[in-house]
């Protein structure tokens, strides 16, 4: 499924404008850069919620010790 484009202007480092250049046909770099930026998010999200899965989890053990005490508590 082919979705709409839109036209925006950005700003690169010279020489990174001259590798992609060297790298990448005049009429593929906005897909190159799309592409490009489309993976780059998904890293961040990835990472983004590697982070928050993991504080999830160190919550979710503090909790479990909270309640093991107050369960162990109440045993003797």
């Amino acid at each position: 499924m082919q979705m709409s484009s839109v036209r925006i202007n950005i700003s690169l480092p010279e020489e990174t404008l001259k590798e992609l250049s060297r790298d990448v046909e005049p009429r593929k770099r906005s897909r190159f850069i799309a592409a490009a930026v489309k993976k780059s998010l998904k890293d961040s999200k990835k990472k983004r919620l590697a982070a928050e899965y993991e504080e999830a989890a160190a919550e979710i053990r503090r909790v479990n010790q909270e309640l093991e005490g107050a369960i162990s508590d109440g045993l003797d």
